[in-house]
C-alpha cells in the first residue's frame, strides 16, 4: 500500500476508535473498508507508539478520554484549511512563503516520514478550485532576488516590459512591497520607480532582469498596499481619483450587490436593475469590469469612461458583423 493510502487509513481508524463508544471490532472496519486486517493491527501499534491512549477489550478497541490527536497537532478542519491555503496559493510555490507552505504541510500532515497528497478525508467535505495563475517557475531567480530586495529594503536595477506595447525599459526601483492579487491571480511589486520618479506597480513575470544595486533606501509609507492600491479598482493605480456610476441590468443586479466594487460605494435601485456608484483611482480595470457584462452594464458617469466603453462595444460589434458577411461571402461561392 502506498504510504499516502497509509495516512488516509491511520485517519479513519484513528476517528472511528475515537468516535465510537462501545468500540470498535477491526475485522468489521476492515470488512467496511476493504483492507488487510494485518494492516490495521500494524496501525493500532503504531498509534500507541505515538502515545494515543488505545484500550482494547474482547476485541474491540477505543480512544480512552477525549485525547485523539497529538498534543499541539492540528485538528482535522485546521488541517483541512491549510490544505485549502495551500491549494489556493499554488502560485507561491516559488516563493520563500510558498515554500514554508509546503514546509509546513509536511510537517502536519507526514506518516513515516512521507507527506499527504491530500487533506485527513479522502474525499473531503469542501474543495477549491486550483488558480489558473501564472508559472512562476522560469522567473524563480527573479522572485527570488525581488524578495531579498524588498525584505532588506535594497535598490534594485531592472529590465521591465510593458504590457501595453511590449518596449523594454531599464530603471531603478526601491522595493515597497509585495503583493498578490486573488483576482488576477498575479504577483506585483509595488515601489519606487526612480525612472518616473513617482509610486509604480509592477508585474513581476514581466521583469526580464533584476539586480541587486546593494544600495539601501528608506521605507516609503506611499508604496505600502494598503496606501498605493487605496481606491485603485484592482491594480492600476493613478493619482486622479475619479467617481464613477454604473448602471447594471435587474438579471446581474444581484451578483453587483453582492460585493463591494469601489471605494466609497453605494447603490441605488431603480426600475430595471441597480446603478452602483463610488469612487476609484485610475478608470481601465473599471473599463474591463464594464465591458464584461456586454449590454447589462451602462456607465454613466464620468464621460469619459462612457465614450471610451461605447466606443469598444462598436468595434467589437462591427468585428462580428464583418466576420458574419465574410462567412457569408464565402457560402455562396
Amino acid at each position: 500500500m502506498a504510504r499516502n493510502d497509509r495516512t488516509v487509513r491511520l485517519e479513519v481508524v484513528k476517528r472511528a476508535l475515537a468516535e465510537s463508544r462501545r468500540g470498535v471490532a477491526l475485522k468489521t472496519l476492515a470488512e467496511k473498508h476493504g483492507w488487510n486486517l494485518r494492516a490495521l493491527y500494524r496501525d493500532i501499534q503504531a498509534l500507541r507508539a505515538a502515545y494515543f491512549p488505545v484500550r482494547n477489550e474482547d476485541g474491540r478497541y477505543w480512544l480512552e478520554g477525549k485525547v485523539t490527536t497529538f498534543p499541539g497537532a492540528p485538528s482535522p478542519d485546521e488541517r483541512l484549511a491549510l490544505f485549502l491555503a495551500r491549494e489556493q496559493a499554488a502560485a507561491w510555490k516559488h516563493t520563500s512563503l510558498g515554500r514554508a507552505l509546503d514546509t509546513l504541510w509536511n510537517r502536519i500532515s507526514s506518516s513515516d516520514g512521507q507527506a499527504a497528497l491530500f487533506p485527513v478525508e479522502s474525499t473531503p467535505w469542501i474543495a477549491a478550485r486550483a488558480c489558473a495563475a501564472i508559472d512562476y517557475a522560469e522567473h524563480r531567480r527573479i522572485v527570488e532576488t525581488i524578495e531579498r530586495a524588498t525584505r532588506e529594503r535594497l535598490v534594485i536595477s531592472a529590465r521591465y516590459r510593458a504590457a501595453s506595447t511590449g518596449q523594454l525599459s531599464s530603471r531603478h526601483i526601491e522595493p515597497g512591497q509585495l503583493h498578490w492579487d486573488p483576482g488576477l491571480e498575479s504577483l506585483y511589486l509595488i515601489g519606487w520607480c526612480r525612472l518616473r520618479r513617482d509610486v509604480r506597480v509592477f508585474a513581476v513575470h514581466r521583469f526580464v532582469a533584476v539586480s541587486i544595486l546593494e544600495e539601501h533606501c528608506p521605507p516609503r509609507a506611499e508604496t505600502r498596499s494598503a496606501a498605493a492600491l487605496k481606491k485603485a479598482f484592482r491594480v492600476w493605480r493613478s493619482d486622479r481619483v475619479e467617481k464613477v456610476r454604473v448602471w447594471f441590468s435587474r438579471e446581474v443586479a444581484d451578483e453587483i450587490r453582492e460585493r463591494r466594487w469601489l471605494a466609497g460605494q453605494s447603490v441605488e435601485e431603480t426600475g430595471d436593475g441597480i446603478v452602483i456608484s463610488g469612487e476609484v483611482a485610475g478608470l481601465a480595470e473599471v473599463e474591463r469590469w464594464v465591458l464584461s457584462y456586454g449590454p447589462a452594464a451602462r456607465v454613466l458617469e464620468p464621460r469619459e469612461l462612457r465614450e471610451s466603453v461605447a466606443r469598444k462595444l462598436r468595434d467589437g460589434s462591427a468585428g462580428y458583423e464583418s466576420g458574419s458577411r465574410g462567412r457569408r461571402r464565402v457560402d455562396r461561392r
